[in-house]
C-alpha cells in the first residue's frame, strides 16, 4: 500500500458552487476508484489551494483530475505536460503502512486534519534534514498517520485522529539521538508565517476538509 499527496490551485474565479460541483464529480467516481485499488482519498481547501491525500493498494498515483476538475483548477507546468495536480513528495512520515489490514482495520477515525504552511526558501533543506532525522530516530512516536508533503516551499500535513501508534515500535534507519529537545523552538525560524485578520502570526493554517472517499 502506498500514500500520495497532491497540490492543486483553484482558478481565480472559483466559487463555492464550483467546489461543490468538483466534489460531486469525485463522489460519483468513488466506487469505480475503489474497485481500481483506492483505499481512501481526502481533499482539503484553504483559499485557492486544494491539497489531496490518497492511499492506494496497487500504487496508483492519480485521481481522474481531467474528469472531475477540468475548468475549476489551474494547470501546472510539468515534464509530462500541463497538469491539474502536482505530486508533493513525502518529506516526513511518523509511520509506514505495510498492508491495508494492519493499517486501517479495526480503527475508528473521528477527524481527518489537513494543514498548510510556507517555508522560507533558505530553510527548506534544513527543514527536510531535521524531519528525516526525527523520522528515523523516533518512528511512530506520536501518530503514525501523520505525514508532510512539500512542493515549491509549500508544505501540507495530513493526520487522522484519534492518534494511533503501534504497540511494537518499528526500527528506524538511524541509531543516533540528535533530534533537538527544543523542537518547536528550532522549527520556528523555518516558517514564512501567515498573518490572520487580527494580526496574529502562525506557521500552520488549518484547511477545510471537503470530502473523503473510502
Amino acid at each position: 500500500m502506498k500514500r500520495f499527496m497532491y497540490l492543486s490551485m483553484l482558478i481565480p474565479s472559483f466559487t463555492e458552487a464550483s467546489i461543490a460541483g468538483m466534489m460531486q464529480r469525485l463522489e460519483d467516481r468513488g466506487q469505480q476508484m475503489k474497485e481500481q485499488g483506492l483505499v481512501t482519498c481526502s481533499l482539503f481547501q484553504l483559499d485557492q489551494w486544494i491539497c489531496t491525500y490518497l492511499e492506494s493498494e496497487d500504487g496508483s498515483q492519480q485521481l481522474p483530475w481531467e474528469e472531475i476538475a477540468e475548468g475549476w483548477l489551474e494547470r501546472w507546468p510539468s515534464p509530462a505536460g500541463p497538469c491539474l495536480a502536482v505530486r508533493m513528495p513525502d518529506i516526513y512520515h511518523d509511520g509506514v503502512p505495510m498492508d491495508r489490514q494492519s493499517w486501517r482495520d479495526g480503527r475508528t477515525i473521528e477527524r481527518r486534519v489537513g494543514s498548510l504552511a510556507r517555508l522560507k526558501s533558505e530553510y527548506v533543506s534544513s527543514y527536510v534534514f531535521y524531519h528525516y532525522q526525527v523520522q528515523e530516530e523516533k518512528p511512530e512516536h506520536f501518530n503514525k498517520t501523520y505525514t508532510i508533503g512539500l512542493y515549491d516551499g509549500l508544505i501540507f500535513s495530513y493526520a487522522e485522529h484519534p492518534s494511533v501508534v503501534s504497540r511494537v515500535k518499528p526500527q528506524g534507519k538511524l541509531s543516533t539521538s540528535n533530534t533537538p529537545a527544543n523542537w518547536h523552538e528550532v522549527m520556528e525560524p523555518h516558517f514564512d508565517h501567515w498573518t490572520d485578520a487580527s494580526g496574529e502570526r502562525t506557521p500552520w493554517r488549518p484547511m477545510r476538509h471537503l470530502i473523503t472517499i473510502e
